[in-house]
């Protein structure tokens, strides 16, 4: 009886989690809304992988490290800051290219050219898994939340 309980309580927690919204959502959605769906797609796929990597990391103790270390948690902090630095300046180089060609079906606001198939779900799938992975508050709520259980 407590293991079933354990598993509806993991399950409302990580149910609840999936629903707030945050940085991993927000890239979906734009994504999405673009008009990118294969490319949506692949950052869903990305973005749940990344999810099953801090799961795995945490259950090795990898995550732990994040907490006790404050140098490998600011290097974690840093590198998503920087990442998330470098993707807006790409969003606005890409917006101020179209502005700039004047009604050109050019590149949508990440600078990529709008590509179909198998490239489009690569991409999203790449830019998923690495927004996930530099994200340290995952890492650092798994650390809070999954030895409970």
């Amino acid at each position: 009886m407590a293991v079933a309980t354990s598993i509806w309580q993991f399950a409302l927690i990580f149910g609840l989690l999936t629903l707030t919204p945050g940085l991993d959502t927000t890239l979906i959605l734009r994504t999405a809304a673009l008009g990118r769906l294969r490319s949506a797609w692949g950052v869903v796929l990305g973005i749940q992988t990344g999810t099953l990597m801090w799961g795995a990391l945490t259950s090795l103790g990898v995550t732990a490290l994040l907490t006790a270390s404050h140098i490998a948690y600011e290097a974690l902090r840093w590198a998503g800051a920087a990442y998330l630095v470098w993707m807006s300046v790409r969003m606005l180089a890409g917006t101020f290219r179209r502005k700039a060609a004047d009604g050109e079906p050019a590149t949508p606001m990440d600078g990529h050219p709008v590509t179909s198939g198998t490239d489009a779900m690569v991409r999203g799938f790449r830019q998923g898994l690495t927004t996930n992975l530099l994200n340290p508050k995952v890492g650092v709520f798994y650390v809070a939340v999954l030895p409970q259980f």
